[in-house]
């Protein structure tokens, strides 16, 4: 029974490296996460939530009787502005947080849009679509609601022979010379896929793989 090959797949030092911080940088986050946890839940062990609510309350009725019963009202007025103005900032955090997630969802849907679209015009195979995607993730940030590349050091990809930025569809051409294996191989007689295997000397080629390589007569 013969045994399928496995194909390698092979990244830029540059891509590995903007790969590997993208994982520690998500490893990191969660080991924060964990310790935050723990140390929240080792806060309110055995403190019964409801009951300190309600205390709570209860004094801050108090303190607002006293300062109205003593005919501070200013004052009363200045605290409850006070509150109400970090309930309104601890909400405002809360909507930017929620703003950010959802840009970052949105960025990376618009990327990865572009990227598949562009990888199936080049002829990545179904079977290379993830690699190309993931090698994306490492280059492309949205900028602008435009998909802009940048380099291990943060340092924008400029186009072949242009001042503007790399487009995704060049960018993933560029990617036959690094990874040809992602890609179909092209019928074209000029295509790089296409040419003659090493040790295959040039009198044992067919006639078409001649006239493909041109060298018939």
């Amino acid at each position: 029974m013969s045994e399928e090959a496995t194909e390698v797949k092979t990244y830029s030092e540059e891509e590995y490296v903007g790969v590997k911080s993208k994982l520690d940088e998500f490893r990191s986050n969660n080991v924060k996460l964990m310790k935050d946890m723990e140390a929240l839940t080792s806060k309110f062990e055995g403190i019964d939530v409801e009951a300190y609510n309600d205390m709570k309350s209860k004094q801050e009725a108090m303190k607002e009787k006293k300062l109205i019963d003593a005919g501070k009202i200013d004052e009363l007025l200045a605290e409850k502005t006070k509150q109400m103005r970090e309930v309104h900032n601890v909400e405002l955090e809360k909507t930017n947080q929620v703003n950010a997630s959802l840009q970052d969802q949105l960025a990376k849907l618009v990327i990865d849009n572009a990227v598949r679209d562009s990888a199936v015009k080049a002829g990545v195979v179904e079977t290379g679509m993830d690699d190309i995607l993931l090698r994306s993730k490492s280059v492309f940030s949205l900028q602008d609601g435009k998909a802009v590349p940048t380099d291990a050091q943060g340092n924008t990809i400029f186009g072949h022979g242009t001042s503007e930025p790399m487009s995704v569809n060049e960018w993933v051409k560029s990617q036959m010379d690094i990874a040809p294996h992602l890609f179909k191989a092209s019928s074209g007689s000029g295509s790089k896929h296409n040419a003659r295997p090493n040790g295959v000397a040039k009198q044992n080629l067919t006639a078409i793989q001649k006239l493909e390589q041109g060298f018939a007569k």
